[in-house]
C-alpha cells in the first residue's frame, strides 16, 4: 500500500545483490519471500542466474523462507503452514535444495509459543533465531551463559518437535 507508507524493499534487495557480486567475501540473509517474490519476477534471466549462484555458494541465504513472519499472536496454525509452504515452495522451485532454509526467524512477532517451536521443528528446520525475550529472562541467560537451549516443543511428539535456540550457517549443499 505505497498510499500508507512507500515501502522500498526492492531497493535493500538491488543493494544487497549489488554487494555480494562486487566481493565474494561478502554474505546476505534474507527472510520473507513475500517480497523476495516480487523482486524476483521483475529480473532478467542473467540477474536470476547470478543470484541462484549466490545461493548455491551459500552467500545469500533464506531463512524462515515462508511467504511472511507470522505473528503468534494472532495467526491460526493452517495459516502458518499455508505461508510457510508457499515460500518454500517459491525456493524449491527457483534455488532447489540449496535454497532450503535451515535456520527459522521470529524477530517480530507478539509473544512465542511452544507450538510454533513444534512446527517449525516439523516443517524441517534445525533452529530458530527470535526477539522479545522478556528482558528479565534476556539478562539471566546472559548471567548464566544460557542464550541458546533446546526450545521443546510438543511432549507428545518427543524430541521431533525441538528447535535449538541459536543460528548455524552450515552449508547443506
Amino acid at each position: 500500500k505505497n498510499n500508507i507508507q512507500n515501502a522500498g524493499v526492492q531497493y535493500i534487495i538491488d543493494t544487497a545483490i549489488q554487494a555480494l557480486l562486487m566481493d565474494e567475501r561478502r554474505r546476505f540473509i534474507y527472510v520473507e519471500m513475500a517480497f523476495f517474490y516480487r523482486w524476483w519476477v521483475q529480473q532478467n534471466n542473467d540477474m536470476k542466474d547470478k543470484v541462484r549462484g549466490l545461493v548455491s555458494s551459500n552467500r545469500l541465504q533464506f531463512i524462515l523462507g515462508g511467504w511472511s513472519m507470522s505473528d503468534e499472536a494472532t495467526t491460526h496454525y493452517t495459516a502458518i503452514i499455508d505461508e510457510q509452504t508457499r515460500g518454500l515452495k517459491f525456493i524449491r522451485d527457483n534455488f532447489g535444495d540449496c535454497g532450503q532454509p535451515q535456520v527459522a526467524w521470529q524477530i517480530d512477532p507478539f509473544g512465542h509459543s511452544k507450538e510454533m517451536a513444534s512446527l517449525l521443528a516439523q516443517i524441517g528446520y534445525d533452529s530458530v533465531f527470535f526477539q522479545r525475550l522478556d528482558y528479565r529472562e534476556k539478562s539471566q541467560r546472559k548471567i548464566n551463559i544460557t542464550m541458546g537451549m533446546i526450545w521443546e516443543g510438543s511432549p507428545d511428539l518427543g524430541t521431533s518437535s525441538d528447535l535449538f535456540t541459536s543460528i548455524l550457517f552450515e552449508s547443506y549443499c
